[in-house]
């Protein structure tokens, strides 16, 4: 099986399509490249991505450009000709597990403000007795 996970940034928000009884979310994730090239910028892959059934659902109404996404399928490669007449190739990405990282951290943080961080405060000292004290 051609399984691979990949992390990157949305490139646009997903559009959505009926295709049969199946609603597909379809999005681009662009992957950064491990190294600059000379002009010392680093590039970017694309990755067509689509997501089929409930969870598509999910992504049209979660993910949106820029969002840093972590995503895992089944890959292919697409070949097509452009109105160019050239040969074009593109990765593309049957999509059965996704991740929001930037969404998770965003609610982590939410449920430990809400619980009250021992360690947040104005920066007054604390009075603390070696009673209360675990060790």
């Amino acid at each position: 099986m051609r399984n691979m996970s990949i992390t990157g940034n949305v490139g646009q928000d997903p559009t959505s399509r009926q295709v049969g009884n199946n609603q597909v979310a379809d999005f681009s994730i662009a992957v950064r490249r491990n190294r600059p090239n000379r002009d010392g910028n680093y590039g970017a892959d694309w990755v067509r991505c689509s997501v089929f059934g409930k969870r598509s659902n999910t992504v049209m109404k979660y993910f949106h450009r820029g969002d840093n996404v972590a995503v895992s399928g089944q890959w292919s490669i697409n070949r097509w000709t452009d109105n160019r007449g050239k040969d074009q190739f593109g990765l593309e990405l049957n999509v059965n597990d996704f991740d929001l990282p930037h969404r998770q951290r965003q609610s982590n943080q939410q449920s430990d403000h809400s619980q009250g961080d021992p360690f947040a405060g104005s920066g007054d000292q604390i009075d603390v007795t070696d009673d209360q004290l675990p060790f």
